[in-house]
């Protein structure tokens, strides 16, 4: 049998013919071979599924409170939310998807079909994400470094083509290669279903290529903010590395160094022998680099975080809370005022 094309092995593909897998590559009319490979993994499962509904129910009000806010002026900011729907579809697939097929210690041929569009899902989101931290990356560069000529991308409406971009590579990944399939025995996804065929079938060059140029334009990006920052930290004014810039640019460097670790670990296990705890790391790693930007918007993202609060907090309640607080502040002031050499009436 000649080697398959993407298009043969791909999402869309199944969608034209009836949402029908290929079964010349896709055949699970005899998965005795996975059955040894079937293992019931309940921490783990119930780890990913619950953090993954966490992360997903943080990341939605963080979103809403982003769009309301005038972050949404700023280039770096409508590449932060793209990056935030692909986050929430890939925590879909590596943490809600993976802890329920952990649960059910199932492999490919056990639920075909939504393994299948999962993963499909997974790959899709992953690559826009990637593309989406590199963009953000040279958006940083270009921040610190307004001489770039790359600068232009991200002036005026040209962002929203800069966007698009991102989301026809997305859904390119998504819709015309060959996705990753779940192994509850390593609870993680490789591209090869294990049913006893050719291994060489499966691999993504897509995948593979965009998680090697991923790992070194991101080290390498963010390398050269750090000396950049250093360097205008020391030798400019204080106006030069504004509060803001420093703030966003560590926020960048948490959300796209998950997505560098995640990446380097999944290429080496989709072709080399890796102990089943280096698997491991690269699944969390995932998980991470989607999960832990919502962590890092309320944390340290004093806009969102406000945002976040007045919507889920009742008013009535934040007006409660304010009062106290205004009244113990007053409290703690009056000696102080009293002592004053010029008294103050409030």
């Amino acid at each position: 049998m000649s080697e398959p094309s993407n298009f043969e092995m791909s999402l869309l593909n199944v969608i034209i013919n009836g949402y029908t897998l290929n079964q010349k590559y896709y055949n699970c009319s005899d998965p005795r071979g996975l059955q040894g490979l079937k293992v019931q993994q309940n921490f783990f499962g119930w780890y990913f599924l619950v953090t993954g509904i966490i992360f997903v129910s943080l990341y939605i009000p963080c979103i809403i409170s982003g769009l309301k806010s005038d972050l949404m002026n700023t280039s770096c900011y409508k590449i932060m939310l793209c990056l935030s729907v692909f986050d929430i579809l890939s925590l879909i697939t590596n943490s809600i998807a993976t802890g329920f097929y952990c649960l059910k210690a199932s492999n490919f041929c056990d639920y075909p079909k939504s393994i299948f569009f999962f993963g499909s899902l997974g790959c899709g989101a992953w690559l826009g994400g990637c593309l989406s931290c590199v963009m953000l990356a040279i958006n940083r560069c270009c921040d610190l470094n307004p001489h770039l000529k790359l600068r232009w991308i991200f002036v005026g409406r040209r962002t929203y083509f800069t966007i698009a971009a991102i989301v026809v590579y997305a859904s390119y990944a998504m819709f015309l290669t060959k996705p990753p399939l779940f192994s509850s025995q390593y609870m993680t996804w490789f591209f090869n279903p294990m049913i006893s065929t050719n291994p060489l079938w499966y691999i993504n060059l897509l995948h593979t290529t965009n998680n090697c140029v991923v790992s070194i334009c991101t080290t390498s990006l963010y390398t050269y903010l750090c000396i950049l920052l250093i360097h205008k930290s020391r030798h400019a004014s204080s106006e030069a590395v504004s509060r803001t810039q420093r703030q966003v640019f560590l926020q960048s460097v948490i959300i796209c160094s998950f997505n560098a670790i995640a990446a380097y670990i999944y290429v080496y296990m989709q072709y080399f022998y890796s102990p089943p705890i280096i698997m491991l790391i690269g699944q969390i790693a995932w998980q991470f680099s989607n999960g832990s930007v919502c962590i890092v918007y309320l944390t340290m993202n004093r806009t969102i975080r406000k945002g976040v609060y007045e919507m889920l907090v009742p008013k009535r309640i934040r007006e409660k809370a304010r009062v106290t607080v205004n009244a113990t502040y007053s409290n703690k002031s009056a000696p102080r005022a009293m002592t004053s050499s010029h008294e103050t009436v409030f």
